[in-house]
């Protein structure tokens, strides 16, 4: 339990009555159901801390975090997932938000983990308190005839095993920085108690017996009587699974006229730009809420991630964290792993969050110099970039 200087408690969630309170906050807060949030709490309650705060004996806000890993430079590092983080409107600016956020870094801390992913819906809070930017969830919104044509060699069926498909994710996003190494339980608390009245389904590409690519999305109707697919995640592995799954929604065009790819369910560079002829024509963006980032153990993050085999070199950093403070650490990389000791020179000083950022491979350290982010000299901003040289940022989960 803390109470905050202001006289905000926070501490664990105690029964269905205050799960039900903060259902109903978070319904208010982001215009939701109570109903709707009440199935996820329950859902997840058993996996993952909440943490509420309350003023004058109500409850007025609260937040989650999942324990997940996060794949950087092809290792899982380990992660807590903020979500839920919600202030009741009548309660807001009154230092709430700010102290659920050092209770959340100090809990994640505790926890063990290294890295603290969220999807913000408002920057400025998040950015205040360590997290930065490295990207924006997109839809890419596809005409459905223009998947039509497409076909691999397998086939579709439904209802694939929870825990094959978590195996291939494993396999497929580790070469990628940022995607969840999500617990088996994940789809549980985070698709399973979604409204009943919206369908949904899943679907495995399976070239043999092999299970070689995975949809997840849920069908909205539409006025007119269109329906629009919603595809809430896309994993493919091989040419085949992918052509064959884009070819399984492209089946659908007599009912459904766009295909909308949620939440950066494809990568920013999607795939669809080569594969299709006219992509221009047939994709639009959308941009949706921003991936933000924090480290919270920076020895940790450093020593869990891989680094590429041919880095070497050594950054002096002072490292700015709203929440504990400014630190002065050495980083040495070499042979595809790291070590961090405290002192140096403090040649390279950042805040947490433009740290935060380099290290998903979202921000090169010299755009962070010119957008005033980082300082340091220009040689040791260069060995900065080529340590996380060539890596590709991408979080395709949401949560």
């Amino acid at each position: 339990m803390e109470q905050g200087r202001t006289g905000i408690e926070i501490r664990d969630a105690q029964g269905d009555a205050e799960l039900q309170r903060f259902a109903e906050v978070d319904a208010e807060s982001f215009a939701g159901r109570a109903a709707s949030n009440m199935r996820w709490l329950k859902a997840a309650a058993p996996l993952a801390p909440l943490r509420l705060a309350h003023m004058d004996g109500e409850v007025v806000g609260g937040y989650m975090l999942l324990p997940v890993g996060q794949f950087f430079g092809g290792k899982s590092v380990p992660a807590q997932a903020v979500t839920a983080v919600a202030v009741h409107p009548a309660w807001r600016r009154l230092g709430v938000a700010g102290a659920l956020m050092h209770d959340c870094v100090a809990l994640a801390r505790e926890q063990g983990a290294a890295l603290a992913p969220l999807h913000a819906a408002t920057v400025r809070l998040y950015r205040r308190w360590g997290w930065e930017v490295c990207s924006m969830t997109l839809r890419q919104i596809v005409r459905t005839v223009a998947l039509a044509g497409f076909t691999g060699a397998g086939r579709v069926r439904t209802s694939p095993d929870r825990g094959a498909v978590e195996a291939l994710r494993r396999t497929h996003l580790v070469h990628w920085d940022g995607p969840l190494d999500r617990p088996d339980w994940f789809l549980s608390v985070e698709w399973d108690p979604g409204d009943p009245e919206t369908p949904r389904f899943e679907y495995g590409w399976y070239e043999g017996d092999r299970l070689t690519g995975y949809v997840r999305y849920m069908a909205e109707r539409q006025a007119g009587g269109w329906i629009r697919l919603h595809v809430q995640e896309f994993i493919a592995t091989t040419q085949d699974a992918l052509r064959g799954l884009l070819g399984f929604l492209g089946g659908q065009e007599s009912q459904s006229s766009d295909v909308m790819f949620v939440h950066s369910a494809l990568p920013d560079a999607s795939p669809l730009h080569w594969l299709l002829p006219e992509s221009h024509r047939a994709i639009e963006l959308e941009g949706f809420l921003c991936w933000m980032q924090r480290i919270i153990n920076i020895d940790t993050a450093m020593t869990a991630r891989g680094w590429p085999e041919r880095a070497a070199g050594r950054l002096d950093l002072e490292v700015t964290d709203p929440i504990t403070g400014v630190d002065r650490l050495v980083l040495e990389v070499e042979g595809g792993s790291a070590r961090v000791t405290p002192g140096g020179s403090g040649a390279i000083r950042c805040g947490i969050g433009a740290l935060s950022a380099w290290y998903s491979s979202a921000l090169r350290a010299q755009d962070a110099v010119r957008l005033g982010l980082l300082e340091g000299d220009a040689d040791a901003v260069t060995a900065m970039d080529a340590l996380i040289a060539g890596g590709l940022p991408w979080l395709p989960d949401f949560f």
